[in-house]
């Protein structure tokens, strides 16, 4: 296993940085159709599933009942299958106001953000019981990690039975997602929106100068959510061996949506790659690497929806004897659909990889 560890350190640890020569290809072209063709719908999916949620979890609240528990859970898994597609994009509006961090607070490392949720709900704290007073506290409080925790951690069941101050919270969180969520979406739209700003690179853009700039954003952010998959989701779960794995170490694993939010991870790079048209954009000689990616990043999505289908929770998959060994494997197909995003694209398209935004984490 350390071997994968440096293997997906070798393939994404370069940085992006402007080539030197100008590129000749229609780089605007593959910036524009990731844009509308994954970005906008992604996150516009996003701000239904959140409004979704919190619809369902109002309904509780209001007339509390195994039925209604279970409707607010599903829409959960909702929630996360959305956010999972937009995971990746670590710049511009999601980047405003700590916004991605409101959405998704992890890895929460040694348990600091469990223990303000977990402390909330124990001390009944009124203050994160609307979602004006939420969103003025720590983000470890709000995003769909507290979700996660309010409807299915420890005590989840007393949300059937009428516990108000738990209900309350859960709704406040629910809010506070549909709230991040819509402003994230439309910041992304209009004439002056991030869209358009990414779009229209120049001396007089601030942030993009050249119309490599932009792609090589997104490229590099496609890279690092590869990486976050491999490293962290992988590799610090899975272990060395089923003894050593440790499944809690996994995003969403009490809802059951830990593997469920990884194939959808793959599946939004996937569409990436196909929105971009890198299959008929790239130069000629190199369209192959396209057809390659889309291998890569499909064995990925259909190699964890195997295990899913088993209907084994993630912490079954990683400590069996068999699933476990299934579920380290998916790390060959992640190493191969790295080094096609994070090396071989921006080479073939005249850029360079340059900072890594995790490289400070």
């Amino acid at each position: 296993m350390r071997g994968l560890i440096l293997a997906g350190m070798l393939v994404v640890s370069p940085v992006l940085a402007v080539a030197q020569d100008e590129p000749t290809l229609d780089l605007a072209a593959i910036t524009a159709g990731m844009i509308d063709g994954h970005i906008l719908p992604a996150y516009e999916d996003l701000t239904v599933a959140a409004a979704t949620q919190a619809e369902s979890v109002s309904a509780l609240c209001q007339t509390p009942s195994d039925e209604a528990l279970l409707s607010a859970q599903a829409a959960f898994a909702g929630v996360v299958d959305a956010w999972s597609a937009v995971e990746f994009i670590r710049f511009g509006p999601a980047r405003e106001d700590n916004r991605y961090e409101r959405l998704f607070f992890w890895p929460d490392r040694n348990g600091r953000g469990l223990n303000q949720v977990q402390g909330a709900i124990a001390s009944e704290d009124e203050t994160v019981t609307t979602t004006e007073s939420l969103q003025g506290k720590s983000v470890a409080l709000q995003g769909l990690l507290a979700l996660d925790y309010t409807l299915f951690g420890t005590g989840f069941e007393t949300l059937a039975e009428g516990n108000d101050h738990r209900c309350a919270y859960a709704g406040a969180i629910a809010g506070a997602v549909a709230a991040s969520s819509m402003e994230v979406s439309e910041a992304w739209r209009g004439d002056h929106g991030y869209a358009a700003l990414m779009l229209s690179p120049g001396p007089d853009n601030a942030l993009y100068r050249s119309e490599g700039e932009a792609l090589q954003e997104i490229l590099r952010s496609m890279s690092e959510q590869l990486q976050i998959v491999h490293d962290a989701k992988l590799v610090r779960v899975v272990g060395e061996s089923p003894a050593a794995a440790r499944s809690r170490r996994a995003p969403f694993w009490r809802s059951g949506q830990s593997i469920p939010s990884m194939i959808a991870n793959a599946e939004a790079m996937l569409n990436l790659n196909e929105v971009g048209g890198f299959a008929e954009r790239l130069p000629e000689q190199s369209q192959r690497f396209a057809s390659t990616a889309r291998f890569e990043l499909g064995q990925i999505a259909s190699r964890l929806g195997a295990l899913q289908e088993t209907g084994m929770d993630i912490d079954a998959i990683v400590t069996g004897e068999e699933t476990h060994g299934q579920f380290a494997g998916v790390a060959l197909p992640l190493a191969g659909a790295m080094r096609i995003i994070g090396e071989v694209y921006p080479a073939e398209l005249g850029l360079t990889l340059g900072f890594n935004s995790l490289d400070g984490d």
